[in-house]
C-alpha cells in the first residue's frame, strides 16, 4: 500500500467514528469510499466477510467489501433456531426462479440467494456438516494438490469454536460423542448442539438402526454414512444463530483498515493489460490483470470505479460469480459474444458443471396422541416456549427445524446400487451435458473425471449418497447427494441491471434428472422412507402418510415405482447447494481456477466461494465454505509475504504444511460390507 493510501485512510478515519470507518451505506458510499484498496472483496457472504476478516488483520493493507444486501434486522426468525423457515424476507433474497426444468415437469423453482450481509450463513438452516474424508480427496484426483481432507481438516478446525455441551441423558441416548480431535475450539464461528431434542429424534435413530444403518457419534469426524445427530451453527451459551457477519465481522469493527460499503451492485471487474507470463500454459501467453470493479447502487444510478493494487477476489456465491466473470469478458467466447462483451479471457467453464442437491419433501404425517413436536406449539404453550427460550435459553424454541439425518451409502440405500451406477458407467458422458459450452473438449473431459470419481465414491460404504432430514411432525426429507446431472447459469446481458433487477438478468438452468439415474436415485429414497416408516421404533409414533406418500410404504399392493418416479418429477426442489460454476479444476478439464483459486489467464483475480468446489460433497455446504475461505485467505497472505494468522488452539503464527502437497490417498478400494462401518474416522 502506498504513502498516499494510507495517509487517506488516517484523514478519513480522524473525522469519522471508528464504525462508520468501516460501515458504508448507500447514502456515504460514494463520498467515502477510498480511490484504491490493496484487496476488493465482491459479496459479503460466508466467504468474503472471512477473507476480508483475516486479510484485514494485517493493520498495512486496506480491504474494501462490496455486498449488495443490507444488514439484517436480527429478527427472530433468523435468530432463533425453533422459529427459522418460519418466515422469508423477500429483502434478504436474489428472488431469483430457474428455467422451466425440462427433465421434471417443465416448471420453474423458487431458488433461494442469500442478498443480506453474510449471505446464506444468516438464511439456511443451521447444519454444519463436512461430508467423508473420501469426498475431498477426490477433489485433489481431479487435479487439485492440497486440497484433499489431510490439508482441509486444519482449516474446518479453524473457523470453528465446537462446543460439546449436550446432557448426559442426551449424550448417550442420541450417540452425541463428538470427537474432539477434528474440531476447532478457538474459531471465531460458534458451533454447538440445541438444547432441546424431540422424541422423534431418537425413534428416527432407531428406525434406521433397524435397518442395519450404523449410528454415528459425529456427523464431522470423516465418515458420512450413518445416522446422527447434526451440529449447528448456533452459540452454545444463548442457543442464537452463528453467522459469518457474527463471526468474522461483529468483532473487527474498529479495524479502520477494513470497509464494508453495504447496498452496492459491482456491475463489473475492470479487466486489463497485466504482466508476460512465460510460465503460463496455452492460450494465455500474457496474464490479464483486475485493476478494480465498477458498481452502483440501483439501476439508474450513477456508476463508480474502485481500484486495487493488489487483488480482486469474486466472493458472490455460485450463482452470481460466473454471471460477474461473464459481463467482465472472461467466460466461454460464444456466451461473451451473445453478450455484445469483450473476450478478456476464453474459459469455456465459466457457467458450466452447475451442482446441487435435489430434495423431495415426504410426508407421513405422526397421529400419536402424547405426542409432543412443533404441532403443540400454540396458543400458551408457545408462550411458555418463548419466555423458557429468551429467559434461560432453553426449550423447544433452540430445536432447529432439522437436528436428526441419515446418510446412507447407496449401497445401504438400496440392492439396485450396482446396476444403477452399471447404467451410468455405461452412458455417454456428452449425452446428457448441455449444450453449447457444455460441449466443449475440455468440459467433457472433465465431466468424464468427475463421472469416475463419483462411480467410486457411490461404491464405497463410507460415503452417502442419499441424505433423510426428519422432524418432529413427520416429515422425511430426502435428497441426493451425489447427483450425476450437470446445470449451468449464465448472464443474459452485459448490463447486469438492465432489466430492472440482477434476477432479470441470470439465466439458471440446474437441469435436475437431466441424468435420469439421479431421479431414480430419489425414488430408490422413497422406497427407503417406506422401509423406515415401517419399523417398529417409528410405528410407535403412528405415522398415516397422506397421498401421494402412502404410496412409498408397502401394502396390499406392491409399490408401483413409476408413479413414485412421476411424483418425484412433480416434487422435486433443491436443498439451495448450488456449486461447480466456477470450478477448481485443470483448465484442460474445463476449469476455471488453479489451485490456489486463481482465475485461468488472469494475474490477481481469485474466486473464493462454493463456485469452485469441483464435486458436491454428500453434506451440507457451509462448513465446507469456511473452510475454503480460510485456506484462501492463507494462500493469498502466502503469495504477498504476509504473516498468516494465528491456529485455533495455539497462539502466534501458525502455516499450514509448505508447498501444497498431495495427501495420500484415504483408504484403499471399496471397503468391504454391505453397511456402514461403525468405526468413526479419526
Amino acid at each position: 500500500m502506498g504513502i498516499s493510501a494510507f495517509l487517506s485512510i488516517l484523514l478519513f478515519c480522524a473525522y469519522l467514528p471508528s464504525t462508520e470507518c468501516l460501515f458504508l451505506h448507500p447514502d456515504n458510499a460514494t463520498d467515502l469510499i477510498l480511490p484504491s484498496y490493496d484487496y476488493i472483496v465482491v459479496g459479503g457472504g460466508i466467504a468474503g466477510l472471512v477473507v476480508a476478516n483475516r486479510l484485514s488483520e494485517d493493520p498495512d493493507v486496506t480491504v474494501l467489501i462490496l455486498e449488495a444486501g443490507e444488514m439484517d434486522a436480527s429478527e427472530n426468525t433468523i435468530t432463533v433456531p425453533g422459529l427459522v423457515g418460519h418466515g422469508w424476507n423477500p429483502a434478504y433474497d436474489w428472488n431469483i426462479t430457474t428455467a422451466p426444468q425440462e427433465f421434471l415437469d417443465n416448471r420453474t423453482r423458487w431458488y433461494n440467494l442469500g442478498h443480506v450481509v453474510g449471505g446464506g450463513s444468516v438464511l439456511n438452516g443451521l447444519v454444519m456438516t463436512r461430508g467423508a474424508k473420501a469426498e475431498y480427496d477426490a477433489w485433489q484426483a481431479l487435479g487439485n494438490p492440497g486440497w484433499g481432507w489431510r490439508s482441509l481438516l486444519p482449516y474446518f478446525k479453524k473457523s470453528e469454536t465446537f462446543v460439546e455441551d449436550v446432557n448426559p441423558y442426551d449424550a448417550s441416548a442420541l450417540h452425541i460423542q463428538p470427537d474432539m480431535l477434528v474440531h476447532g475450539t478457538g474459531g471465531p464461528l460458534e458451533v454447538a448442539y440445541p438444547k432441546f431434542f424431540y422424541n422423534q429424534s431418537n425413534s428416527f435413530l432407531l428406525g434406521v438402526s433397524e435397518l442395519g444403518i450404523s449410528l454415528l457419534n459425529d456427523a464431522n469426524a470423516g465418515v458420512s454414512a450413518g445416522a446422527m445427530i447434526v451440529p449447528a451453527s448456533i452459540s452454545a451459551q444463548n442457543q442464537s444463530r452463528t453467522d459469518s457477519r457474527t463471526a468474522y465481522l461483529d468483532g473487527v469493527m474498529n479495524r479502520s483498515n477494513l470497509h464494508l460499503a453495504s447496498g452496492q451492485t459491482v456491475t463489473r471487474i475492470l479487466v486489463g493489460t497485466g504482466s508476460t507470463a512465460p510460465i503460463i500454459v496455452p492460450p494465455f501467453g500474457h496474464l490479464k490483470r483486475a485493476h478494480g470493479v465498477e458498481f452502483t447502487t440501483s439501476e439508474g444510478s450513477p456508476r463508480q470505479s474502485v481500484m486495487c493494487t493488489r487483488e480482486v477476489v469474486v466472493a458472490a456465491g455460485a450463482i452470481l460469480s460466473p454471471v460477474l466473470l461473464q459481463i467482465s469478458g472472461i467466460g466461454p467466447a460464444p456466451i461473451l459474444d451473445e453478450l455484445n462483451v469483450t473476450i478478456q479471457v476464453d474459459l469455456p467453464g465459466v457457467g458450466q458443471n452447475l451442482q446441487d442437491h435435489p430434495m423431495v419433501e415426504a410426508f407421513y404425517n405422526y397421529t400419536e396422541p402424547d405426542l409432543f413436536s412443533t404441532r403443540n406449539l400454540t396458543g400458551a404453550t408457545l408462550q411458555e416456549a418463548e419466555t423458557e427460550y429468551f429467559t434461560n435459553h432453553t426449550g423447544p424454541w433452540t430445536a432447529p427445524l432439522i437436528s436428526t439425518t441419515a446418510f446412507p451409502s447407496l449401497r445401504s440405500l438400496t440392492s439396485n446400487w450396482s446396476s444403477i451406477l452399471q447404467n451410468i458407467s455405461s452412458s455417454s458422458a456428452a449425452r446428457y451435458l448441455p449444450s453449447g459450452p457444455g460441449q466443449h473438449p475440455a468440459v467433457l473431459r472433465g465431466y468424464a473425471q468427475q463421472r469416475q470419481q463419483l462411480l467410486r465414491l457411490l461404491s464405497r460404504t463410507d460415503v452417502g449418497a442419499l441424505e433423510i432430514m426428519a422432524d418432529s411432525i413427520g416429515t422425511l426429507t430426502i435428497a441426493n447427494h451425489h447427483p450425476f446431472s450437470r446445470g449451468t447459469v449464465r448472464a443474459l446481458s452485459s448490463d447486469i441491471l438492465s432489466r430492472g433487477s440482477v434476477a432479470a438478468n441470470v439465466a439458471l438452468d440446474p437441469r435436475y434428472c437431466s441424468q435420469p439415474e439421479d431421479c431414480q436415485v430419489l425414488v430408490e429414497g422413497l422406497l427407503f422412507n417406506g422401509q423406515i416408516i415401517g419399523t417398529g421404533a417409528m410405528q410407535q409414533l403412528a405415522p398415516r402418510p397422506p397421498a401421494p406418500w402412502d404410496a412409498t410404504v408397502a401394502g396390499p399392493e406392491p409399490v408401483n415405482e413409476t408413479a413414485l418416479l412421476e411424483t418425484v418429477r412433480g416434487w422435486l426442489t433443491t436443498e439451495f447447494h448450488p456449486c461447480g460454476t466456477t470450478s477448481m479444476m485443470p483448465i484442460e478439464l474445463g476449469g476455471v481456477v488453479d489451485p490456489r483459486l486463481m482465475v485461468y489467464g488472469m494475474q490477481n483475480l481469485r474466486v473464493v466461494n462454493a463456485g469452485i468446489i469441483p464435486l458436491i460433497p454428500a453434506a451440507h455446504l457451509q462448513a465446507a465454505v469456511y473452510a475454503i475461505a480460510e485456506k484462501a485467505a492463507d494462500m493469498i497472505k502466502e503469495d504477498y509475504g504476509d504473516s498468516l494468522s494465528g491456529s485455533p488452539n495455539t497462539p502466534g503464527a501458525w502455516k499450514p504444511r509448505p508447498s501444497s502437497p498431495v495427501d495420500p490417498p484415504h483408504g484403499a478400494g471399496i471397503p468391504s460390507g454391505g453397511k456402514e462401518s461403525p468405526k468413526q474416522a479419526t
